[in-house]
């Protein structure tokens, strides 16, 4: 199964989603400008779901290719506020 897609949000709009459950990847995301849109529940599991943007493509596949990078203090600190996301949100 994967860990992320992109969903349309409203049939006939124009807003889009991207959905991943890979943490660090949305700390990535977060770090990288995206706009957190929801968090929901799969089961035990949970679902990031950003507002998708046409280079997102482009910018998951840098983050696994390591081929990118983010001030680490900023991602340690997006690592703490999504930890809190999980637990508290």
């Amino acid at each position: 199964m994967s860990t992320e897609r992109a969903i349309r949000e409203q049939p006939h709009g124009t807003d889009t989603a991207f959905e991943t459950r890979d943490f660090y990847l949305a700390c990535f995301l977060r770090c990288a400008g995206y706009e957190l849109v929801n968090l929901r529940d799969e089961g035990r599991r949970k679902v990031f779901v950003f507002r998708d943007r046409a280079t997102r493509r482009a910018d998951v596949m840098a983050f696994y290719g390591d081929a990118t990078s983010v001030r680490p203090l900023a991602f340690a600190a997006t690592i703490k506020d999504m930890k809190g996301l999980l637990h508290n949100g």
